[in-house]
């Protein structure tokens, strides 16, 4: 299981590069749930809300931990690689400062 600060630098590596598609196309979004709730330990709640509506495309209200499966139903929740695109935008807007939060969180 990677670590907070783990789980935190992949997604915003793979959200910087291509978005949420990247992020759930690739293994980092094995660990969606992980992610949402290290977002919540270290106080990032608007990040962690951001994600959790990336996350509501999917069937059930998370992609499956599965990344063969979590392709292949990105393929239908995102056919044009487009449907994320606003909550990208919100991400990427950084309304949580997340170096300073994981910073401050592992002391």
């Amino acid at each position: 299981m990677p670590t907070i600060k783990e789980l935190i630098d992949a997604l915003e590596a793979e959200i910087n590069n291509g978005g949420f598609d990247q992020f759930f196309f690739n293994s980092a979004g094995d660990y969606t749930e992980e992610t949402i709730q290290a977002l919540v330990k270290i106080g990032a709640n608007h990040t962690a809300h951001i994600v959790k509506k990336a996350a509501s495309k999917f069937p059930n209200g998370m992609p499956p931990k599965d990344r063969d499966a979590r392709q292949e139903l990105l393929d239908e929740v995102s056919p044009e690689s487009d449907a994320f695109e606003e909550i990208d935008e919100e991400f990427l807007a950084y309304e949580d400062n997340l170096s300073s939060l994981v910073s401050c969180y592992e002391g």
